[in-house]
């Protein structure tokens, strides 16, 4: 089955590029300490290894080249060729954890639904918010504190709390559905009605809902679900997301230095800088806010010396501009000792 082998080579190719590795930047970096970076390498080296043993059948030269560069050319003692190792499946099923990719997965369908929360509310990715609520289903999933960090991190609120339900974070309101229940009830409808219309009812864990006294199978009732204000919520398959899109001027202003921060690494690109490049960095317009993390923003844009105002004309010196809540804000940089191209 090429095709069904494709795809879930696919599918891991993304999950290696746009999780692990996106997640492990920060450990992979020159100054990361020195057993975690190695532990991420050789994470990294193992998961390419083992889709080039994997991929041999199917991309037979493009499976060897990996190897040849992975393995053959740092490991004498290894094999020659891809083709003449064994087919990785033993090794891989001793090395799975199932509980930890259960874990996993809820924690990543969390920051799906978390994410579109934040599209559909208008809230930029790198605006932070102040808190999430997460509803787990009882399955038999895991969720620790350092997995709980990881999921703050991705969805950028400062603090996930655990919830039963949402219950306490959504209005519900009950409508009995007249087609179906019309025949059946009679003369007890008035009473029914009157009481989804004063929210007078109780929930069932089956799905069923008692109104005045009547008790409705859960296809004979709508449970209707509204965010109250200030939240947003998300459901799949008994997960439940709930943020808070509230934003007080803090937390515009840490947005607003996050965006600052982004936009003068891209300029950095622009400028064709070294990743470890020092920079001298000139900003005009901009918001009091943003000051406080200002020093923070220069530390993770490598800018040793930062100015208030209108950058000099001169060779080297790259501008751009950056819209944040108090307005736009000009930015200006350029290589310290000269440009570098």
């Amino acid at each position: 089955d090429p095709v069904g082998a494709s795809r879930s080579v696919r599918t891991f190719i993304d999950d290696l590029s746009t999780w692990y590795l996106r997640r492990s930047r920060d450990r992979m970096r020159a100054g990361a300490e020195a057993g975690d970076r190695d532990g991420a390498f050789a994470t990294l080296h193992a998961a390419l290894v083992t889709l080039a043993r994997t991929l041999a059948p199917i991309l037979p030269f493009m499976a060897e080249g990996m190897y040849q560069n992975l393995m053959v050319s740092v490991v004498p003692s290894t094999p020659d060729s891809v083709h003449l190792t064994r087919w990785p499946a033993a090794e891989m099923a001793a090395l799975r954890d199932p509980g930890l990719e259960r874990s996993m997965a809820v924690a990543r369908r969390a920051v799906e639904l978390a994410r579109t929360l934040r599209s559909q509310a208008g809230v930029r990715t790198r605006q932070p918010l102040a808190r999430a609520w997460l509803a787990i289903p009882d399955r038999g999933i895991e969720v620790d504190a350092e997995l709980l960090s990881l999921m703050s991190d991705e969805i950028n609120v400062k603090v996930i709390e655990r919830i039963g339900d949402d219950s306490e974070l959504v209005d519900r309101r009950v409508r009995p559905l007249l087609p179906k229940i019309g025949k059946r009830l009679g003369a007890a409808i008035p009473a029914v009605m009157a009481a989804a219309r004063d929210g007078a009812f109780e929930l069932h864990g089956d799905g069923s809902v008692t109104l005045g006294g009547v008790t409705l199978a859960a296809d004979e009732v709508e449970i209707l679900a509204t965010p109250r204000p200030g939240t947003a919520v998300a459901h799949d398959e008994g997960l439940v997301v709930v943020i808070d899109t509230e934003l007080t001027p803090e937390l515009r202003a840490e947005g607003d230095a996050r965006e600052l921060q982004r936009a003068i690494q891209d300029l950095r690109k622009d400028a064709n800088l070294d990743l470890d490049a020092r920079i001298e960095l000139w900003l005009d317009g901009l918001p009091a806010g943003v000051e406080p993390h200002l020093a923070s923003v220069a530390r993770d844009t490598l800018a040793d010396r930062v100015t208030r105002g209108p950058a000099p004309a001169g060779d080297g010196v790259v501008a751009g501009s950056v819209e944040l809540t108090g307005g736009t804000t000009t930015i200006a940089l350029r290589a310290i000792g000269g440009t570098d191209t």
